[in-house]
């Protein structure tokens, strides 16, 4: 028999010994038969700064650049050549959207394994709540995201588009150049790709100007640019006006550039993150859906997590964490930031000696009810003869 819990609220989980139907010993096993120990799921403490320096936060962060450089410059060299001569990338520049969602807060979603637990908190969803018509606690719509924007890595789309989780007022992001990233629309759907392609019609991508020619074409819907510090491109300088087609900081990964399109063009006030867990999960899984990650379990390295955890990761996607720490307490310019990580497992800001107090730790149902107990207002007003006008 299948045994179901729900986290409560402090995000602290005490599993029974025993199913209580039957009084029988219950074994706890990954997907795959492994056995589990019960553990508590409780954030760890805060700490006052990350252990490591920011130069070695910034040090660690860049310590791919030159290969990935070397590595990917004639591909996106030939890639800019074609996107610059069938789009028009300087009318189609994402600085379109410059101050579109200025003193609000922004979601930016990764593609980490908590995205399967907690992005169902992102549409409304049936929750048992009081109804204020008949005083009973029913099974009712409640929650959602309401108006809050969605950055999304594009690695998502399958698994958005299948939940119907993303609108047309969102945005999908793609940051690399390779034919990967074709695959990836649908690898985490359950449908023909043809659906997906379909389905892009009513999305927006916001994209590099190196991105594959492939995927450009097979996107339906609205496209706009952006560029990433790669001066030894050839023919950029020459190709793409940097004071029209903005220059993203993106810290290598796609997630980075989520975070400087809703930071420093959508005027994102808070940045709640989802799916950034830059690791594999407790049951060695790297994404919400089957992925060929997954079969890729080696040359990783044992990082702590929010929980105060042992998890694994590669050093590429430790890096990408330290750049988001590096960002969080400041970045190059010392500039304030306020991040709330709702991604509720993974390595963001997450250290053996505690999570750092520069990204709130908190859960997505938390965090939107924080954002939206306001419209709770009016149905208080219409039933103020039923259940107190108190919003707190």
């Amino acid at each position: 028999m299948e045994l179901k819990f729900s986290i409560p609220r402090n995000n602290t989980l005490n599993l029974p010994d025993s199913n209580p139907e039957t009084g029988k010993a219950v074994k706890y096993c990954t997907e795959d038969g492994t056995p589990l120990i019960p553990m508590k799921r409780q954030y760890q403490g805060y700490i006052d700064n990350p252990p490591a320096r920011p130069e070695q936060l910034w040090k660690n962060a860049c310590s791919n650049d030159e290969l990935t450089i070397s590595s990917w410059n004639d591909t996106w060299s030939k890639n800019l050549k074609a996107n610059c001569e069938k789009y028009d990338v300087h009318g189609l520049s994402c600085w379109k959207f410059f101050s579109r969602e200025s003193f609000k807060p922004v979601i930016i979603a990764g593609s980490g394994p908590s995205i399967k637990t907690n992005s169902k908190y992102l549409k409304p969803h049936w929750d048992n709540k009081t109804n204020p018509e008949t005083g009973k606690v029913e099974e009712m719509l409640t929650g959602g995201r309401h108006e809050i924007r969605i950055v999304s890595c594009l690695h998502n789309f399958g698994y958005f588009e299948d939940n119907n989780i993303m609108g047309k007022d969102d945005y999908y992001l793609n940051l690399d150049a390779g034919d990967l990233t074709i695959s990836e629309v649908y690898e985490g759907g359950s449908k023909e790709e043809s659906w997906y392609w379909e389905r892009s019609k009513d999305r927006t991508l916001i994209t590099t100007v190196f991105a594959n020619p492939v995927l450009l074409e097979k996107w339906q819907g609205e496209i706009f640019f952006f560029q990433t510090p790669s001066s030894s491109v050839k023919g950029l300088n020459e190709l793409v006006d940097i004071s029209v087609v903005p220059t993203f900081s993106v810290g290598g990964n796609a997630l980075g550039a989520c975070l400087y399109f809703a930071k420093a063009i959508l005027g994102g006030s808070d940045i709640v993150f989802i799916g950034a867990d830059f690791a594999f999960d407790y049951s060695n899984k790297f994404h919400g859906w089957k992925s060929p990650y997954d079969k890729q379990f080696s040359g990783v390295i044992p990082v702590t997590d929010v929980f105060g955890n042992r998890v694994w990761t590669w050093a590429s996607y430790f890096n990408f964490k330290c750049y988001m720490d590096f960002v969080a307490g400041g970045g190059k310019g010392g500039n304030p930031q306020s991040f709330i990580n709702c991604t509720e497992g993974g390595i963001l800001g997450a250290y053996p000696e505690g999570n750092i107090q520069q990204i709130k730790q908190m859960s997505l149902k938390e965090c939107l009810t924080v954002y939206n107990m306001h419209k709770n207002m009016p149905l208080y007003l219409e039933n103020a003869n039923k259940i107190p006008l108190v919003l707190f």
